[in-house]
């Protein structure tokens, strides 16, 4: 993929933080995608669930393939099936040993695929949950950042996380500085139009710098088109390692160090 490094032989390989690699979009060929990631050098991939109907697939791929993690949760756009059973399966899965993280959840008042006081309600009990079980969460915001620093001023200093397909411009980071959380970068980097996202992903410090693909959407522009899978996510590195400046060896190994410290992943 790079003309100057072999992404094989980047040592600390990288992680792709955030992918949707569920039989709904891969069908027969899941397996085969699986293990051409594991190939391209992609060490450790989390997996999130978005809803209570996919959380026994999630649990089951990080109980079949030892380097891939899970995260649970509700997804704004289902927010509206919160209640206490979800609420007490997903308590349920936090104990698992390879669920790491509470998410993928948040607020997104673009679609309002539920309404706005259900999408806060569930917020808060996942957040609540994170304080719970001392896990990180894997936060989608979509138009709604006020309200999502409204929901997480209470919490300040107490909660930890990735903002995941981060869309927002060097404001946004601004607005959200005081939660020291990670800033996860997509396949969105690398569209020619992302003017402001590239500015922000230039100044994100260093030990806060995440990559990911959140297949099997957001194909990178490499391969724009085409089904995302986690192979990919070495094209949002590559787009970093070139705004930035830096080699692409250099980035591959801060956000592989920052997805362990983020969600305790063994080191490879």
């Amino acid at each position: 993929m790079s003309q100057t490094v072999d992404f094989q032989d980047v040592k600390s390989g990288i992680i792709d933080s955030h992918a949707h690699v569920l039989v709904e979009y891969f069908k027969d060929e899941q397996v085969e995608v699986i293990d051409r990631a594991f190939k391209a050098n992609v060490r450790q991939i989390v997996n999130p669930g978005i809803n209570l109907d996919g959380l026994a697939e999630v649990l089951s791929l990080a109980s079949r393939f030892e380097h891939i993690y899970a995260g649970v949760g509700v997804h704004p756009h289902d927010a509206k099936t919160w209640n206490d059973e979800v609420e007490a399966k997903l308590s349920e899965a936090l104990l698992n040993p390879k669920v790491v993280a509470v998410g993928e959840c948040g607020l997104d008042f673009f679609y309002n695929n539920s309404e706005r006081n259900e999408q806060l309600k569930a917020l808060k009990a996942q957040v609540e949950l994170a304080v719970k079980f001392d896990k990180p969460l894997i936060i989608h915001c979509r138009d709604a950042w006020d309200d999502l620093v409204s929901v997480f001023d209470p919490y300040l200093g107490r909660i930890r996380g990735v903002f995941h397909c981060f869309t927002g411009d060097c404001a946004t980071l601004e607005l959200i500085r005081k939660f020291d959380f990670y800033i996860s970068f997509s396949g969105i980097v690398t569209f020619p139009k992302s003017k402001e996202l590239q500015k922000a992903a230039q100044v994100v410090p260093n030990d806060r710098l995440l990559v990911e693909t959140d297949c099997p959407y957001l194909a990178p522009q490499a391969v724009r088109g085409q089904r995302n899978e986690p192979s990919y996510v070495w094209y949002v590195a590559e787009k970093l390692a070139q705004l930035r400046n830096a080699p692409l060896e250099e980035i591959a190994g801060h956000c592989s160090k920052n997805a362990r410290a983020l969600f305790g992943l063994p080191s490879l």
